[in-house]
């Protein structure tokens, strides 16, 4: 298989993607990075069921995600994604969305932690080989990812048993149904009148089947940003934390 430092694909927009505003949902924008994060990878020989054969799989610990302009029912979006860096534990890949006319529409980074399988513990992403041109110079974002920090009070709360459709291939909650789980638990009159301009997530720990979970937001200083929490409800291990702002549509 030919290898390709930087990753293509082209997805339209389907029917079954939009919100009730005719707009492609986070989610779904979600998932077209995940896709093309794991198409890359595997045309450059470390994809999901390459590396699992060796004992190890990439795990993605941070994601953010800048809107320009949502795209619309039937759009052609072109999308293209490269490793920027690795560091210790960590790798950075980055993506872009952009429309058929070349417009910018998504901008995102992310960060990836190379993981032992078996023992469940990170590893070095230096000693492992990739064959792979990296770009420190081109960023989709300028600013990395960050920790997200815990909530120091609550003004909203809701809960979320996790069903069966929220699975992984791992049998883990998938990443991008956590940015479901926590839109799916504002309120209406917010998703009504403002659309998400940025989303940042920190995933922490794993959901399972059956799970209760406890999401929790908190509303920060900064105009139209809301801190949010998904705890497991058993023991109140903290799954993830994300920050959304939001502006009006």
């Amino acid at each position: 298989m030919d290898k390709v430092s930087v990753g293509t694909e082209i997805y339209k927009v389907r029917s079954y993607q939009m919100d009730m505003k005719a707009k492609v949902t986070l989610t779904a924008i979600a998932g077209y990075l995940q896709e093309s994060a794991g198409n890359h990878a595997h045309q450059m020989g470390f994809g999901f069921e390459q590396m699992s054969k060796s004992g190890f799989i990439w795990v993605l610990t941070r994601l953010k995600i800048k809107v320009h302009h949502y795209p619309s029912w039937s759009d052609s979006l072109l999308a293209e994604t490269w490793v920027v860096n690795r560091e210790k534990f960590f790798s950075r890949r980055d993506f872009e969305i952009r429309s058929a006319t070349n417009h910018p529409l998504v901008s995102a980074v992310s960060g990836w932690m190379l993981l032992d399988m078996k023992a469940k513990r990170p590893q070095l992403v230096d000693n492992f080989p990739m064959d792979i041109d990296f770009y420190p110079n081109r960023l989709a974002l300028p600013e990395d990812t960050a920790k997200i920090e815990e909530l120091n009070e609550i003004n909203y709360q809701s809960t979320y048993k996790v069903i069966y459709s929220d699975l992984d291939i791992v049998n883990h909650v998938n990443n991008v149904q956590y940015l479901r789980i926590i839109l799916d638990a504002q309120s209406f009159e917010l998703r009504n009148q403002y659309q998400v301009k940025s989303f940042e997530i920190n995933y922490i720990a794993e959901a399972l089947l059956n799970d209760e979970l406890i999401i929790l937001n908190q509303k920060l200083n900064e105009e139209n940003h809301i801190l949010h929490e998904i705890r497991r409800n058993s023991d109140q291990k903290v799954i993830c934390r994300a920050i959304s702002c939001w502006e009006k549509d």
